[in-house]
């Protein structure tokens, strides 16, 4: 029997049910190690015998989290810290903070003095904690030679805890993990073409559970999903086409809430979506340094800056390639970095004559019935336009 999408479709929608269920039994015979930021590479985890986990938060509230850290602090930060304190993270064994923003910069040692107390009395073993610096400028020898150097005092932080991690291991990690972002890259290609096949939230659900299980269980998964969706027939209704932007969406219901306020999500350059899978493998006689060159040279982040790299320009490219009549900004509340670019990205945009939307989003709340009302209005405006 041929799988359809629907079928293929149902262990991403699972893990996206209980992300951290999902990780806690992926791991239940190893280890996991939790990262916030994808500039933290996954490979070098992985080839300590590690889970890599995306630290996220989703929560009711965050009110243990708001005794600790400043309320102006974006959800992502603050929804993180509390499944830290209330024990949803108790599983990992090593938490991995890279330099993004000052927020979650700060989040380090905010994390390294609370969260071990929580983790203590939930399991035996004590969360480790690494900071990792990662250079903020990205486009120069200079940065690679110094995120070597950090990636090695990881590598020595790591085999101090009695996990040999060997170069083979490295660049066996890293095959595995190129061939993912092939597929991954693959999936958005073929989204592209005919969106109504996954939809909003499937695109959404392959993306967020690769954070959340071991990768090559992942990747069999997406072998799965893309010949099905080779056979999936093409559907068309006419409703326009728009690009997700923004950091992080760990809500699959925004996404939800664009589709059925009238619009397609033809595609995203979201944290939690399509940017994470732009890492594209180098070759280098040192697996660590590879590693360096390959998340520096990657589409640059917001929280980055690289030389001659225009974040308007990207975000012109990416709605004409994806053939959107509009973009919609998903911008996570108190984001500074995001909140810097979007008017370069707003103006590219203008000038190319594609109509943008900014709407703020906060991580641990679902869609408001304002925000669907704002998109229903966009998606309007769009349909009138095309």
């Amino acid at each position: 029997m041929t799988m359809t999408v629907e079928m293929a479709m149902t262990p991403f929608l699972k893990v996206c049910a209980d992300p951290y269920g999902a990780a806690r039994e992926a791991s239940k015979d190893g280890l996991a190690a939790g990262y916030m930021c994808t500039y933290v590479p996954e490979e070098l985890l992985h080839a300590a015998g590690y889970l890599p986990v995306r630290v996220l938060g989703w929560s009711d509230g965050t009110q243990h989290a708001d005794a600790l850290i400043q309320s102006y602090a974006c959800s992502l930060a603050r929804g993180a810290l509390e499944a830290g304190l209330t024990g949803q993270l108790d599983f990992l064994s090593l938490m991995v903070f890279a330099h993004t923003c000052d927020t979650i910069q700060n989040l380090t040692d905010i994390w390294k003095r609370n969260v071990p107390s929580a983790a203590r009395k939930a399991s035996a073993s004590v969360m480790k904690h690494f900071a990792l610096s990662s250079p903020v400028e990205t486009g120069t020898e200079h940065a690679v030679t110094y995120f070597v150097s950090e990636l090695r005092r990881l590598k020595a932080f790591i085999e101090a805890e009695g996990k040999a991690v060997s170069d083979d291991a490295v660049r066996a990690a890293i095959l595995l993990y190129d061939q993912h972002r092939i597929a991954m890259r693959a999936m958005y290609d073929a989204h592209r073409k005919n969106p109504a096949a996954l939809g909003a939230r499937g695109l959404g659900a392959v993306a967020l559970s690769a954070f959340f299980v071991p990768r090559p269980q992942h990747l069999a998964w997406l072998t799965q999903l893309l010949a099905a969706m080779r056979e999936a027939p093409l559907e068309t209704d006419g409703k326009p086409r728009v690009v997700v932007l923004g950091s992080v969406c760990q809500d699959l219901g925004y996404l939800d809430a664009i589709e059925s306020a009238g619009c397609v999500v033809a595609d995203d350059d979201l944290c939690t979506g399509a940017r994470p899978f732009a890492v594209e493998a180098v070759e280098d006689a040192d697996p660590l340094r590879a590693l360096a060159r390959m998340y520096l040279d990657r589409r640059t982040c917001a929280s980055k800056h690289c030389d001659g790299y225009d974040p308007g320009a990207e975000a012109s490219k990416r709605a004409q390639a994806a053939g959107a009549n509009g973009v919609i900004f998903l911008f996570t509340k108190f984001c500074d970095p995001w909140a810097f670019d979007y008017p370069r990205m707003r103006e590219s945009l203008e000038q190319a004559q594609v109509p943008s939307l900014l709407l703020e989003i906060e991580q641990n709340q679902p869609p408001s019935a304002h925000f669907q009302t704002r998109v229903a209005a966009f998606a309007e405006m769009l349909g009138a336009r095309h």
